[in-house]
């Protein structure tokens, strides 16, 4: 599938349910950035779930700060999607199992190498805890877009495409 040209959620979807690496990041409550990759699926309204420890940095600082960022890299289309956001744990049980259930599925097709992911390497006694992280701005950037020395001197296109429109900014 041709993703160059991706303005609708559900080619956004449909892009992102074949990538499954993105950078979260998250402040903690003395106000320092962090930032951590995650494993993620995404469904139809462009709802990101990953799972994490309930011990790691990245929990402790969701549990002071919902407000995120996410940003994602697929190197060989050279598009990244780039999104600001809030998380909440999901808490159904039927929800959290399903979702831990779906993350993993998602992410040994895809990282057969890589599986398991490098939560289960880690040293930890916190339990897994899986987050909905829901936008409320979020651009697609193309960068495969080739420019000639003609683009120079005429108003070129950006290389960004808005999904979903931040009411207070556009950066």
């Amino acid at each position: 599938m041709e993703f160059a040209h991706i303005t609708t959620k559900e080619a956004l979807a449909a892009y992102l349910n074949q990538l499954n690496i993105a950078v979260l990041s998250t402040v903690s409550s003395d106000g320092a950035p962090y930032a951590a990759v995650i494993y993620f699926v995404v469904d139809h309204d462009l709802n990101f779930y990953f799972l994490t420890l309930s011990d790691t940095k990245k929990a402790k600082n969701l549990q002071e700060n919902k407000n995120t960022a996410l940003t994602t890299i697929d190197l060989p289309s050279m598009i990244t999607v780039q999104t600001t956001g809030m998380v909440q744990e999901v808490t159904d049980p039927q929800q959290y199992t399903y979702m831990v259930k779906k993350i993993g599925e998602a992410n040994a097709r895809k990282n057969k190498s890589q599986w398991p992911p490098p939560i289960s390497k880690l040293h930890s006694m916190g339990n897994i805890v899986v987050y909905k992280y829901t936008p409320k701005w979020l651009r697609i950037g193309d960068y495969s877009q080739k420019v000639s020395p003609d683009d120079q001197a005429t108003e070129r296109k950006s290389v960004f495409t808005q999904i979903i429109p931040n009411q207070e900014s556009n950066s």
